[in-house]
């Protein structure tokens, strides 16, 4: 558990990291170059930390396809976080809660009438904070909402496949390798197909010293994640979704001051108890 609540607090600051270095950067740019770091990281303590195993093309299938929900929920979220607030972050990171218990009641053995309840209070919160910030500076365009319920989905599914990787007892070091370096690889693909600039010197060296801190935040966030993850199932882990949403959200407020209403902060307290209701009846 100390190993979630860590990944918790340093997820959350992660987000942060994300939404104020991306003011003055494209998406592509910081995702790569933090991704460069943290493959080099994790790719080191591989070869120095872990007893080599050879991998068959269905281990390397199993590890790459949660490694791409991942990169997919990445590109998703700095999309729209990057010009929207992290308040609606929280938020729909809450809704994959729901994604995570229909996906284990379809294929595992998580009853759904013991989750209507909770997935009830999460909707009716969901939708009363939809509602509270068409106009407000919280606004945003439906193909954000599209992104964001993508990343929501995407993340769920990476968190479900990962924790079944590990129960097969992959390393953690090698799944973080793998997603890291395929973030790197499409971040690359995309900076050079859009012919961006900002891979010179000067850019390099500006941004070398904060990317380096994310690339350690966000390298230790993932092990303690996967290595809480490893003694938990997917449904316990959700603490995740409850904290990692609720703190960003404080973050959010403490470090961009972004106003939080107190009709938005009742429906946010809402979706957790639904989210909460939802973890405690699964079990």
């Amino acid at each position: 558990m100390l190993y979630l609540l860590f990944s918790v607090l340093l997820f959350s600051y992660n987000n942060v990291l994300w939404k104020k270095n991306l003011k003055s950067v494209s998406v592509p740019f910081l995702i790569t170059y933090r991704s460069f770091f943290t493959s080099i990281i994790s790719l080191v303590l591989l070869i120095f930390f872990l007893k080599w195993k050879p991998l068959t093309m269905v281990d390397f299938t199993k590890i790459t396809l949660g490694s791409l929900f991942g990169v997919i929920g990445l590109f998703s979220m700095l999309t729209v976080i990057k010009k929207s607030s992290l308040q609606w972050l929280g938020v729909y990171s809450l809704i994959g809660v729901v994604f995570t218990i229909i996906y284990l009641w379809i294929f595992d053995t998580i009853e759904i009438e013991k989750a209507l309840l909770g997935l009830s209070i999460i909707v009716l919160g969901f939708v009363c904070f939809i509602n509270s910030n068409k106009e407000s500076q919280l606004k945003m365009n439906y193909k954000q909402h599209a992104l964001l319920t993508i990343m929501a989905f995407s993340f769920s599914l990476s968190a479900i496949l990962h924790w079944r990787n590990l129960v097969l007892d992959f390393s953690p070091l090698l799944i973080i390798a793998n997603q890291e370096f395929f973030v790197f690889l499409v971040g690359l693909v995309i900076l050079l197909k859009q012919g961006k600039k900002e891979l010179n010197k000067n850019q390099l060296k500006t941004y070398f010293k904060i990317v380096v801190l994310m690339s350690t935040v966000i390298f230790l966030s993932l092990l303690f994640n996967f290595l809480g993850l490893k003694d938990k199932n997917p449904i316990v882990s959700s603490i995740l979704f409850l904290a990692i949403p609720l703190t960003t959200i404080v973050f959010s407020t403490f470090f961009f001051k972004e106003k939080l209403s107190a009709k938005n902060l009742i429906f946010i307290i809402i979706i957790a108890i639904g989210a909460f209701v939802l973890h405690h009846q699964s079990n």
